[in-house]
């Protein structure tokens, strides 16, 4: 589309001055050939794009008013390359919709060479002028695979306004390849399209992705009845590339699948063969040909042939069957092949109502060959995990929960009362060898209990009983956003949900089956972590209950702030503690040996740097992730280029601490990256509205954290928290909200916004702090709210000490903490508390 407009322009411009012509070719030859060697010492050098003198005049001719003088200057600057992209990319925001879209169309003719443009394409996907949408999306195709950040856009752009704009969408979709498998359900919805070219391309797409389409072949067949001729053609095209996908993997398809495909095949062509419906000859082959070579599959495979001859002479193959070959069979392949008992039961599964000769009575083939009776038996289901266990040690690893603690320090821990200096798997192996094991790890936050149960998680996967939980492996599944809701029971959403972790955890092409995963769970080959329990929302803490006769999961860890009673059953509770003040050294000294940094220290150094976080946190113990945040601010000012670190930039209290981290992170995006000062601006804000409705860091509509911003781009600043920084993430079934990765940090921040608020006034204090907090206790447990009080007190210590609070408010706060902490509040209670 684009060279097509470029001919047309060319064509329509013959007449245009020459001169200018002739200035503009003669600036393209000077470029490109190196001629005059006046020319080339005058030419800067690439590194000085974007103002590179030789661009800038490009850029601006991009809008010229003569179109042969367009057409020269975006051909220099695709001859150029990637230097021109800065510019090109700085275009793309010009008030001048003209020179958008020009740009857009020259970094499409670049194609994979401008791949670092996908984002800046991406926002012009939400252009106002349709042009600016239209040349976004025909460059996003042209990049092919390097546009797959695109996708998303692209799918939401399937419904634009403009309906050129809808009509190449699919067809850059369709170019970016198989990564936009996740178009399908919203290219299966532009079928209906009002615009018969938009169904058109939809069709040309869902064909393109092959087997990943197979949901829209019932939509692809209703298009065969399309007025339009020429969609009806698409639809044939793209039923066809469907079919012969799954032509080419034919032989990894199960029966079941394989005879389902040939049905559903069949009817396609028998409306194509309708004389009534017009089809060419050409049409029925794109059809009859795969769908043929699947039939042919299905003949020849050697246990669909045995069947046959089974249900030919089925009386003397029983009795052969039973009397000879399958018990013996059967009992082999338990003790060698377990997991071939699990595939012929699956293969068998589609034969349920065999007929038993003489008797005359159905039941399942599987039951009748005996392999159905050893179909969840323990030793295949633990050759099950055994064959997914690899697969599933590097995914848990990858996630970003686990991925973002994957450097683990043993620290003391309170088990079922018992203080231990440190807990290793063996000290869970008797929690896990009763038939229900129950184990929750409770404490505030920061204290460390998602890191500790990702590394029990760790634990679970030995294979070896030794280092393990139990005899056999478990494979961990962590859930961390809440079920979806709806009128479906407690149990079957509990089901779904693990589900679709399982198999994200193993990597499967297809959802494992519900029967596999309950028996999985009722055998303890499958361990539930429930992260953040206590901030869960009712229906999903409801869908969790192990005392139900029809909760499966007999293996089952939750973190949360508060205690839980998971029902009646006998459960096990871990209690993190804090780290002494005395024990900072050796905490540190473990995690910079760990990050392989504790060589560049010497001891006085070292030493000096633990003393300076002493003199931070005070006499009190520290939670873990206070300590992790100083060591790693600590190994940053170890990384810089100076001979000797210099410790005096380390934060000196932990309000400090906290906008350090934010500093550090920011300090690594080299692209478009935000000043500090902003940075700390934007997650103050959304910090306060995640924690001011309970007093503890939620989950907020992403609407709520728009509002928070109060910024004139604010998707661009979530954007940049999100995927720049890390600092937050999209929850949700309908991935509509937003909440803070780490909530101490959280918990800091809105209490930094709070005192910037508040300032020094008691009587503000009183009125829009104190007493909403006595007000919440009623409903909220005390241990919940904590952090953030424990955080505000930090900071008001903090500004205090600066002149920026006075001295009343940190002591009201004392007073107001100490009495919460002691139990005075709480519960349905007001509680005896007068400030004056």
């Amino acid at each position: 589309m684009i060279c097509v407009n470029r001919v047309s322009l060319l064509l329509s411009s013959f007449r245009s001055c020459w001169k200018r012509l002739c200035i503009v070719a003669l600036l393209g030859l000077v470029l490109n050939l190196g001629w005059l060697p006046v020319a080339q010492a005058q030419v800067p050098t690439q590194a000085q794009a974007p103002e590179d003198l030789r661009i800038t005049p490009l850029i601006e001719k991009l809008t010229d008013r003569s179109p042969r003088m367009r057409l020269e200057a975006a051909d220099a600057l695709v001859a150029i390359g990637s230097p021109a992209l800065p510019a090109l990319t700085t275009a793309l925001q010009s008030p001048d919709p003209s020179l958008r879209w020009h740009a857009a169309s020259v970094l499409g003719d670049l194609g994979q060479q401008a791949a670092s443009a996908v984002p800046d394409l991406i926002l012009a996907l939400q252009d106002s002028d349709p042009q600016v949408r239209l040349y976004a999306t025909l460059a996003l195709g042209n990049m092919q695979k390097a546009a797959k950040p695109a996708i998303p856009s692209l799918v939401s752009a399937l419904h634009d306004s403009d309906p050129y704009v809808r009509i190449y969408v699919p067809t850059a979709l369709r170019k970016i390849g198989a990564e936009a498998e996740v178009a399908v359900p919203a290219l299966t919805v532009v079928l209906r399209d009002v615009n018969p070219q938009v169904r058109l391309n939809a069709a040309y797409a869902l064909g393109a992705l092959g087997r990943e389409s197979e949901p829209a072949i019932p939509n692809l067949v209703e298009a065969l009845l399309d007025p339009q001729p020429y969609v009806r053609m698409g639809a044939v095209k793209g039923l066809g590339s469907i079919a012969g996908a799954f032509q080419d993997r034919a032989k990894a398809l199960p029966s079941a699948k394989l005879a389902s495909l040939i049905t559903t095949f069949e009817q396609v062509l028998s409306l194509l063969e309708n004389p009534t419906q017009g089809f060419m000859a050409d049409d029925i082959a794109r059809i009859s040909r795969p769908l043929n070579a699947l039939k042919s599959e299905q003949e020849n495979r050697l246990w669909d042939k045995t069947l046959r001859v089974v249900q030919k002479h089925p009386l003397w193959a029983g009795v052969a069957l039973y009397v000879l070959v399958l018990p013996l069979i059967c009992a082999l392949l338990l003790l060698r092949a377990p997991l071939w008992i699990l595939l012929i039961n699956d293969a068998l599964k589609p034969y349920t109502d065999f007929v038993v000769p003489l008797l005359g009575i159905n039941v399942p083939l599987r039951s009748l060959l005996l392999v159905g009776w050893f179909h969840y038996h323990p030793r295949v289901l633990d050759a099950w995990v055994a064959q997914n266990l690899t697969v599933a040690q590097r995914q848990f690893a990858q996630k970003p929960t686990v991925s973002a603690r994957q450097t683990w320090i043993p620290l003391p821990v309170v088990l079922n009362g018992t203080t231990l200096p440190q807990l290793q798997g063996a000290d869970l192996q008797s929690t896990f060898s009763t038939q229900r094991s129950r184990l929750v790890i409770l404490g505030e936050g920061g204290i460390g209990k998602t890191s500790l149960a990702c590394q029990i998680g760790q634990w679970a996967m030995a294979p070896n009983p030794v280092a393990g939980l139990c005899p056999h492996p478990m494979l961990p599944i962590l859930l961390e956003e809440p079920f979806p809701s709806g009128e479906t029971p407690g149990t079957a959403k509990f089901l779904t949900a693990l589900q679709g972790q399982l198999q994200s955890l193993i990597d499967a092409s297809e959802p494992v089956n519900l029967v596999l995963i309950e028996r999985l769970l009722r055998q303890k080959r499958l361990l539930v972590i429930v992260d953040r329990f206590s901030e869960m929302p009712t229906a999903t803490r409801e869908a969790i209950q192990p005392d139900l006769p029809d909760f499966p999961a007999n293996a089952l860890i939750v973190t949360s702030r508060n205690e839980e009673s998971l029902g009646r059953s006998h459960q096990t509770v871990i209690k993190p503690l804090r780290i002494e003040s005395n024990k900072l050294s050796s905490f540190m000294e473990a995690y910079l040996m760990k990050e392989g940094q504790r060589d560049r220290l010497n001891d006085t150094e070292f030493f000096a740097a633990c003393g300076r976080l002493s003199l931070m946190i005070g006499p009190r113990p520290i939670t873990v992730l206070l300590a992790k945040l100083y060591a790693k601010l600590l190994i940053r000012e170890l990384q810089q280029p100076a001979l000797t670190p210099d410790l005096s930039t380390l934060p000196e209290d932990v309000p400090s601490l906290m906008l350090g981290y934010l500093n550090e992170l920011n300090r690594d995006v080299t692209v478009d990256a935000l000043a500090d000062r902003i940075v700390h601006q934007d997650a103050k804000a959304l910090a306060w509205a995640c924690v001011k409705t309970q007093f503890y860091p939620n989950a907020i509509e992403r609407e709520v954290a728009i509002s928070a911003l109060d910024r004139p781009d604010p998707e661009r600043h979530l954007y940049y928290l999100e995927h720049k920084l890390r600092l937050i993430e999209t929850v949700g079934t309908a991935q509509d909200k937003i909440r803070f990765c780490l909530d101490p940090l959280a918990e800091y921040l809105a209490a930094l916004t709070v005192t910037d608020l508040l300032k020094d006034d008691a009587e503000e204090w009183q009125t829009m702090f104190v007493k909403p907090v006595l007000h919440m206790t009623k409903t909220v447990p005390i241990e919940t709210m904590r952090g953030f009080l424990l955080a505000i007190q930090d900071v008001c210590r903090t500004r205090s000490s600066q002149g920026y609070v006075h001295t009343d408010v940190v002591q009201m706060l004392a007073q107001l903490l100490e009495m919460l902490c002691s139990g005075m509040a709480g519960g349905s209670k007001e509680p005896p508390f007068q400030l004056e």
